[in-house]
């Protein structure tokens, strides 16, 4: 409800005024004078205030000239309301910084219209500044998006340039295949970058497509964790993976779907300190008797090793990195958890982590999302 402060020490107007603007549906406060009215207005700032010019003790303009010094106040509609109708006293309430002026007598027509348009403005300009500090936000997260994209694009191709320069001078065989190995990894780490950029762009402007199809993951999870398991093993990691081969199938994306998985996989082999320990748990979610919750497949991928509390919030922010922590060394370009965030949701589902006792896990819920066989669908088509 709008609340309205009327500052009027002559007792029936005051009443008079409380009494209109609560029949109007307002949230209506009075000050019998100006010391009251800058206290009420300071403790409890209100919507809009209406206020007398001639008062004893402290008068309109000083109330006005008191409010908009405190920055708790200053943006506040404010009203004059008074007797004198001379050209100076209505310049001199505007220089002040009034954003209206009504000549007593009046009618309750003209207050309300007064009150209404001073709202609607005050609405606007809230709206209008809103998106001023959105816009200075934006701006702010683009330099440091662009600050972040440019190192992460150049590091591979600097890489790739020392590698063809040390090409060039290789003499042997085993030399000039080292290099060659070299070319291939940062070519590879390049395009994998530039692909995670496009997909989560088509994901945030819900462009990106998806094709249903039934995925048997019984079948499927084999072959979708089988890099994984012998990364791990290239790393001294143990890899334990644990689900029921009769899971029934799940309707869902499975480029997505595997996607999800590589790169929950991948982050556990990046974070996981040698002779740990990576497990992944695949479990059937059958339909909620209770809710309206439909069949769906849990998975969950854990590492030996933990996420500071500091940086949980941000674990799924664009290029964020948890500073140390990649014990492998491969580096990235920390668009991996946003990706698998974004692709998620864009199968309807969630995705929560938590780190404790020197443990961390990803859990991912995908629920069944319709019958199999139908087109691709962007997320704005779903939707």
């Amino acid at each position: 409800m709008v609340k309205i402060l009327v500052i009027e020490d002559e007792n029936p107007v005051r009443r008079n005024i409380l009494e209109f603007l609560l029949n109007e549906g307002f949230d209506a406060i009075g000050a019998v004078n100006g010391c009251l009215g800058i206290q009420i207005a300071q403790v409890q700032p209100p919507d809009l205030i209406v206020c007398d010019i001639m008062m004893a003790g402290v008068d309109g303009y000083a109330v006005l000239d008191t409010l908009r010094a405190d920055p708790r106040t200053s943006s506040i509609p404010f009203i004059f309301l008074t007797a004198k109708s001379n050209r100076v006293d209505f310049r001199t309430g505007m220089e002040k910084g009034a954003d209206d002026y009504i000549t007593k007598p009046f009618t309750w027509e003209e207050l309300k219209a007064a009150i209404t348009t001073r709202l609607a403005k005050q609405t606007s300009v809230s709206q209008l500044h809103d998106k001023i500090q959105e816009l200075q936000q934006l701006n702010i997260l683009k330099d440091e998006l662009i600050n972040s994209v440019s190192h992460d694009l150049r590091t591979p191709l600097t890489n790739m340039k020392i590698a063809i320069k040390m090409l060039a001078l290789a003499t042997t065989p085993e030399q000039k295949q080292r290099y060659l190995n070299i070319l291939q990894a940062e070519c590879a780490r390049e395009i994998n970058l530039v692909n995670n950029l496009l997909d989560l762009q088509r994901l945030e402007s819900q462009t990106y497509r998806i094709s249903l199809q039934s995925v048997n993951l019984g079948e499927w999870l084999p072959s979708a964790i089988a890099p994984f398991q012998s990364r791990s093993g290239e790393l001294r990691l143990k890899f334990c993976a644990d689900w029921d081969r009769s899971i029934p199938p799940l309707i869902s994306d499975p480029d997505s779907l595997e996607r999800i998985l590589a790169e929950l996989l991948n982050n556990a082999c990046k974070y996981t300190p040698q002779q740990g320990e990576i497990q992944l748990n695949v479990c059937y979610l059958p339909p909620s008797p209770t809710t309206a919750e439909t069949e769906a497949a849990l998975f969950r991928v854990s590492n030996s090793a933990e996420i500071p509390s500091a940086a949980l919030p941000h674990i799924f922010d664009k290029f964020y990195r948890v500073a140390g922590a990649d014990c492998s060394k491969q580096g990235g370009s920390g668009l991996g958890l946003s990706l698998v965030q974004k692709l998620v949701e864009q199968l309807h589902g969630s995705i929560v982590v938590s780190s404790e006792s020197g443990w961390t896990t990803f859990s991912v819920y995908l629920p069944n999302l319709t019958q199999p066989g139908l087109a691709s669908l962007s997320s704005a088509e779903r939707n």
